[in-house]
């Protein structure tokens, strides 16, 4: 039986860890080559290997998104490796600087700002620029990329990386509108919180595990949990989807808040005694 990506040409960005490395595995598994790629060489080999390992088909090429020369040298090995790219799946981050670098505006610092929008934004424009053109001369592709619902909400003290992931938000709706002529869809995935690995780190503290929790109707997404609507997205089954924003949140934008709700819930009930 055939796969639902069978015989496409994936790239998959930040392919080493935590929902690259989920999406990069079940693409494969449903019958895409894919191209895994990382700044860390390590951990993107290694995620090659154990798709290898399922007898699916993996390269591994390093790749810094953030530099122009890097991502066209990706895309100039790709095609020359699988003669075409029919999906980009764009993931590359560090959630580790996130969650330890990211401030307010008024005490953030100019350079982490600008690693921050050079990371996230910058690494978007430059992989949708460069695959953008191989997909155009294809006329054909679909391009997915990761936003994040902290960039949908208000998020106190994530100011650089609510606006780069709001850039790349925004940057979807236009380069969809432009693209679709050409037979090229985009759309951008917006999580909650996901236990990957850096995640997994920072909820380790009991308290940031319950917060987290209480913010959220279902519980914490896995990576695992995120691959499968990636794959629709690069399958034909969404060929009539471009420009969306979809969040897959776990309900983290349905309410407020768990403990909001339950304090309304004890308040109302005294009124009504």
């Amino acid at each position: 039986m055939a796969g639902r990506v069978e015989g496409k040409v994936a790239i998959v960005t930040g392919g080493g860890s935590g929902m690259g490395r989920a999406g990069a595995t079940l693409l494969a598994r449903e019958g895409a080559k894919v191209v895994v790629t990382d700044i860390n060489e390590e951990s993107g080999a290694r995620v090659c290997r154990s798709i290898q390992e399922e007898g699916r088909e993996a390269a591994f090429i390093r790749a810094d998104v953030r530099k122009a020369e890097s991502v066209q040298e990706l895309v100039t090995k790709t095609v020359a490796k699988y003669g075409r790219i029919d999906v980009l799946y764009h993931n590359a981050v560090d959630a580790r600087f996130v969650n330890t670098q990211d401030r307010r505006l008024t005490e953030l610092p100019e350079e982490t700002w600008d690693r921050m929008i050079g990371l996230v934004l910058t690494g978007t424009f430059l992989c949708c620029k460069y695959v953008g053109r191989q997909m155009l001369a294809q006329r054909s592709g679909s391009i997915i990329l990761t936003s994040s619902v902290d960039a949908l909400i208000g998020c106190p003290g994530l100011d650089s990386y609510t606006a780069a992931k709001g850039g790349v938000i925004s940057v979807t709706r236009s380069f969809a509108a432009g693209m679709a002529k050409d037979g090229v869809r985009v759309n951008a995935i917006c999580p909650g919180t996901v236990t990957t690995e850096p995640q997994l780190e920072w909820l380790q503290n009991p308290n940031a595990l319950a917060l987290m929790q209480s913010l959220h109707l279902l519980p914490l997404a896995r990576p695992e949990q995120i691959a499968p609507f990636v794959v629709y997205l690069a399958s034909d089954e969404s060929a009539v989807v471009t420009g969306g924003i979809f969040p897959i949140d776990a309900g983290y934008m349905a309410i407020k808040a768990t403990s909001e709700l339950e304090v309304m819930t004890a308040t109302k009930g005294e009124s009504d005694g």
